[in-house]
């Protein structure tokens, strides 16, 4: 059986440094002169286990800059500078050069391969009494589901990719075609999905097992996906909107489960989008300003990795970002900057608090992404410390949204998206004061939530606290005239016509959309989110999808005068299969 040591580079035993498992990796792992570890030497015991485990996630963060690199710059939110190379230019405008390297598969499925060593490693070790079957359970969900998460991003920029779960010696052998056939997205998907399911544990991993620990200042906790998560978002891909908004709702009511005295600040606030001011209106951009780890931020992030100055992957969003030295690379669109600026807030204030100064900032004139390098200081160029935000609980919301509007819950789907659970199901304008017992909550699991703030009787529901999405900063909510869509004279209401349904239904994803684009841009959901929409689209009804992904993409290019890239990559992605990168591997 291979090793996931095998040939393992510095930067990969420094991020075993980083875990804090080995107190010196002479000591631990008799490092050999070549650092090549055979497999007497790894894979003893549990604690080896989480070595592995933890290197596989630092190893995921050396993949930061490509995802975002792919996920947004192919999207409308994010463009390209006159300092960027030709194969950023390529797929800012739809393409990509067989040598783009950022385009390039093999970085992941590097990955790849030593999940599916550490996973047949930890069967070995289950079977050898090296681990118990409850370590076991945890460890081989941890690593699955990353492996599963890594593999849906291969899926979303692909769209025909090998599914190989087997440990091999050599990454290459996955371009053999004979032996590892090419899935299509929907077929990965239902992979995918079925081995997500069949993960043994699911929910959060309990206190007290050691791979929840402090290393070196960072406490684990946030290090690894939620598999709840992870399994909302696959049956999200997959249009199965019920089972993916059950999912979501767990992990929005995960304080149940963190906090259970249901009584504290954070059960009130963690993943609810709620009225914290810590993170609200002028302080929004301490989601991302604010340390690794810190409390009010984490209400929000749900999944995150730091990026420290002592060990590698250093910060690759600085040089990408930032406007000295070599790099400023990238840059917000004018289109998404333009968005910001229109708004205008609740108390008549022109702007969004989370355009400049936020999302972005203006550095010598010029507009820098501000995500995950908010905290750089070109005076102290060396340090470049940060986070990486991978899910938060706006992402979520959005996710749940999604799924609300297509199974008809609209009215839930606006109320998270704009002033909340506690406005939006209160019909009459009731006051504290009021008896609100019959308001403020939804029902139908799983789109129920019960957001009662009352005195007489006395309620502090759960979800009393949300705020909505764009509450939160103050943008007022988007009106929305019932009567284009239902027959407003009888009650229950009904929809005008047989379309009526279909028509709210497209408006309220473009308004998601919208919002998502003003609260997500840069963070590596934007591309997803615009394949998401026009897949679904082009399978409803040939061409919508098509002409709904041209006219995103074409407007940011028409938003900063580029009228003839915009008409050229509409006529590329004319052809769907150009909504995919091709799968390079030679």
């Amino acid at each position: 059986m291979t090793t996931l040591f095998n040939n393992v580079s510095k930067w990969f035993l420094g991020i075993l440094v980083l875990s804090g498992m080995l107190y010196s990796c002479q000591k631990t792992f008799d490092i050999k002169p070549d650092n090549v570890l055979d497999e007497s030497q790894v894979y003893r015991d549990v604690n080896d286990a989480d070595a592995a485990i933890f290197g596989i996630y630092g190893q995921v963060m050396g993949l930061s800059k490509q995802y975002v690199v792919l996920n947004e710059l192919r999207g409308d939110l994010m463009d390209v500078t006159s300092n960027a190379d030709k194969y950023l230019i390529e797929l800012n405008q739809e393409t990509s050069s067989q040598d783009n390297p950022y385009a390039d598969p093999r970085p992941f499925y590097k990955v790849i391969m030593n999940c599916n060593d550490a996973i047949a490693n930890f069967k070995e070790m289950l079977k050898d009494n090296r681990l118990t079957q409850e370590a076991f359970d945890i460890r081989y969900s941890a690593v699955g589901a990353i492996r599963t998460w890594l593999y849906l991003q291969l899926g979303v920029q692909y769209g025909t990719i090998p599914y190989v779960t087997n440990p091999l010696k050599d990454v290459d052998a996955v371009k053999n075609q004979s032996n590892y056939p090419r899935l299509e997205f929907s077929a990965l998907l239902d992979s995918l999905t079925v081995f997500a399911e069949s993960l043994p544990y699911k929910k959060p991993f309990p206190t007290g097992t050691s791979l929840l620990t402090t290393i070196d200042g960072y406490a684990t906790d946030k290090f690894f996906i939620p598999i709840e998560l992870l399994l909302g978002d696959l049956y999200l891909w997959k249009g199965n909107y019920t089972t993916a908004a059950t999912y979501y709702h767990s992990v929005m009511n995960y304080s149940d489960q963190l906090y259970p005295a249901m009584n504290s600040e954070q059960y009130y606030e963690t993943y609810k989008v709620a009225y914290t001011a810590q993170i609200n209106g002028a302080n929004w951009s301490n989601i991302f300003v604010e340390t690794y780890g810190e409390r009010y931020s984490n209400y929000e992030i749900i999944w995150d990795l730091p990026f420290d100055d002592n060990f590698a992957p250093e910060n690759p969003f600085v040089n990408l970002f930032y406007n000295s030295g070599n790099g400023y690379l990238l840059k917000p669109s004018q289109l998404i900057i333009n968005e910001w600026d229109k708004q205008i807030r609740t108390d008549s204030t022109p702007g969004d608090y989370r355009g400049n100064g936020a999302s972005y900032k203006l550095v010598g004139g010029q507009p820098v992404v501000n995500k995950f390098s908010s905290n750089f200081d070109p005076m102290d160029p060396f340090k470049t410390a940060d986070k990486w935000v991978l899910y938060r609980a706006a992402t979520l919301h959005f996710h749940y949204s999604e799924c609300a509007i297509h199974d008809g819950r609209t009215r839930l789907a606006y109320s998270l998206m704009n002033n909340g659970i506690r406005g939006g199901f209160n019909p009459l304008g009731l006051a504290q004061t009021d008896d609100v017992s019959d308001y403020m909550q939804s029902f139908g699991a799983p789109y129920d939530f019960d957001a009662r703030m009352g005195d007489y009787p006395s309620y502090r529901a759960p979800w009393y606290r949300n705020t909505g999405i764009n509450g939160r900063v103050s943008v007022p909510a988007e009106i929305i005239d019932s009567a284009k869509y239902f027959d407003t004279t009888v009650l229950p209401r009904q929809f005008l016509t047989a379309s009526s349904q279909d028509s709210l239904e497209l408006d309220m994803m473009d308004d998601l959309l919208h919002y998502s684009g003003m609260e997500l841009a840069f963070e590596g959901s934007r591309w997803p989110d615009l394949l998401r929409v026009a897949l679904r689209r082009e399978k409803q009804k040939a061409g919508s999808g098509v002409s709904f992904l041209q006219n995103a993409i074409s407007a940011k290019f028409k938003a900063s005068g580029r009228t003839d890239l915009a008409a050229s990559v509409s006529s590329r992605l004319a052809d769907t299969k150009n909504w995919f990168l091709p799968f390079n591997w030679d």
